[in-house]
């Protein structure tokens, strides 16, 4: 008693076999691709990652230098040494500022006004003989050199000279 499938019902069981393998088939709109990708981004985005800064790795200063107390405190990784290095650099930097300041109004000091008197030939203008010259005087700026100038100078040189023989990085006279 068997019966054989007719054209019809066959066809009809193989588009409900194939019904579910449709929408594998079927291309993606490019707005779901965009979501798809967004959704992964965030995901990736929530991962933390390293970030490495210059506390990282030894600087190298500190290398080349000899071992000293100041670089086995800040290897020694304690809060501590990272605070005291930290307030160090803050002093050293706000004595290079404070340098600079002084010789910065040295130098704008050092420019000072003088009245000088020039001659200038007649050659010929409004009845003057030819050979006559003129005294004019004129206003004009001048740079000085001033000792204040050059304590301010040496003051620089000398905290710069400082900071090298201390061992420290040089970045912090900057």
């Amino acid at each position: 008693m068997k019966r054989a499938l007719s054209c019809g019902a066959w066809s009809a069981w193989v588009v409900i076999a194939l019904l579910p393998t449709a929408g594998l088939a079927s291309p993606q709109s490019l707005g779901e691709v965009a979501r798809r990708e967004r959704e992964r981004r965030e995901l990736e985005g929530k991962k933390s990652k390293k970030v490495y800064t210059n506390d990282d790795f030894p600087s190298i200063a500190a290398a080349m230098e000899a071992p000293s107390s100041r670089v086995l405190a800040a290897d020694s990784k304690e809060p501590s040494a990272k605070v005291d290095e930290a307030e160090l650099e803050k002093q050293w930097r706000r004595r290079f500022a404070g340098a600079r300041g002084r010789l910065h109004k040295a130098e704008l000091d050092a420019w000072q006004t003088r009245i000088k008197t020039v001659f200038v030939g007649g050659g010929g203008i409004s009845g003057l003989t030819s050979g006559a010259a003129v005294p004019v005087q004129i206003q004009v700026r001048e740079f000085v050199e001033t000792d204040e100038l050059r304590l301010a100078r040496k003051a620089l040189d000398d905290l710069e000279e400082e900071l090298r023989h201390a061992g420290l990085p040089p970045g912090w006279g900057r």
